[in-house]
């Protein structure tokens, strides 16, 4: 058990960023004792970090991290995400490369439809893969992936799109905004997928925080797979909605509480409040129901959070145990919260 503030809140930066206990107390000491550990995003900033969460919400890969993010390191102005890049894929041409590079690298089609995120243009070099938005401040850092695995993912991508009819944008425009992309730097609500686009800004303060802190969600159990979604809130904002498989490893009352606790916390969390818990964790290892935690902005701000605590014991986790060398990495990025760190906040009620 950690035993100085320092120590302590080097600590729920560990757990919440996935960096290593050295870079944790390095970066909280040469932080202003009181100050938040992860900064948030500027607004420009946390656009393109909703962008690339919206990318890989729904992975097409075999990740084993959350999303396949190992760790996370904020500023206000930049993000550098390092990605796992070890997993064997059932498909021999999929890579972390290939699914990032799909999910973010923008493409348009014959109907003019923009994928990927607009303006965005991708620089390699020693210091990992860096995103930018043209004419945009921001920028998030790749790492993880080697240079030459992402030339070839951009290879691969390619002959794909042409065989479904798409362009990636930069081909013709690599240091403008291609027209098609134009629309989208300032999008309106004139067609549908201007809708699209136009709603990513009001709540992307938490899409941001919430792929600062990816990490974090191995703090549940073990992490068996991680999908998001999106559904449109009443207050002109976005409903992120996670869910979370996960294997517990832990015989708690309810197992998931450090985690709530950790993501709503003043120092390392989100600014949001938990608004009701839907908790069942009383109910027999081989029911199908899951948890779910539900919470908003505690300054008012669009868009809404719902995290979907979906375990898997005993058969039901059979499926993820077919492979064991994969089962057994698994299992090793569970990080257990100290206890101090579950019990400081009651369970909320169903």
């Amino acid at each position: 058990m950690k035993s100085t503030r320092l120590e302590r809140r080097a600590e729920k930066l560990q757990l919440a960023t996935g960096v290593t206990w050295t870079e944790a107390l390095k970066r909280v000491k040469s932080l202003p004792p009181d100050s938040r550990l992860i900064p948030e995003a500027h607004a420009s900033q946390a656009l393109l970090e909703c962008y690339v969460l919206s990318g890989l919400a729904w992975p097409m890969v075999e990740t084993r991290n959350p999303w396949g993010i190992r760790s996370a390191h904020a500023r206000t102005d930049s993000l550098t995400l390092t990605f796992e890049n070890d997993v064997a894929q059932l498909v021999d041409s999929e890579s972390m490369a290939k699914e990032l590079v799909r999910a973010l690298v923008p493409c348009f089609d014959e109907h003019g439809e923009v994928r990927g995120i607009p303006g965005a243009r991708f620089t390699t070099d020693n210091d990992g893969i860096h995103i930018r938005r043209m004419g945009l401040p921001g920028s998030l850092t790749i790492l993880g992936i080697p240079a030459e695995e992402w030339a070839t993912a951009l290879v691969l991508q390619r002959y794909e799109n042409e065989g479904d009819g798409k362009r990636f944008c930069h081909d013709s425009h690599p240091h403008r905004w291609h027209r098609r992309e134009a629309p989208f730097r300032q999008p309106t609500t004139r067609t549908t997928l201007s809708r699209h686009h136009y709603r990513k800004k009001p709540s992307a303060w938490l899409a941001s925080g919430l792929l600062r802190r990816a990490p974090l969600f191995r703090t549940v159990g073990v992490p068996l797979s991680t999908t998001a979604w999106t559904n449109l809130t009443d207050d002109g904002g976005s409903e992120w909605i996670i869910e979370y498989i996960n294997e517990p490893v832990t015989d708690a009352p309810c197992y998931h509480q450090g985690f709530t606790n950790l993501l709503t916390d003043p120092e390392c969390g989100l600014p949001i409040v938990g608004t009701h818990l839907d908790c069942s964790c009383g109910q027999p290892p081989e029911s199908y129901w899951g948890c779910r935690f539900y919470a908003r902005s505690t300054a008012g701000q669009p868009g809404a959070l719902q995290v979907r605590f979906s375990r898997r014991s005993g058969e039901r986790a059979s499926f993820y145990k077919d492979e064991l060398d994969d089962y057994k990495e698994r299992r090793d990025l569970y990080e257990p919260i100290p206890t101090y760190l579950t019990r400081s906040r009651a369970c909320m009620g169903r």
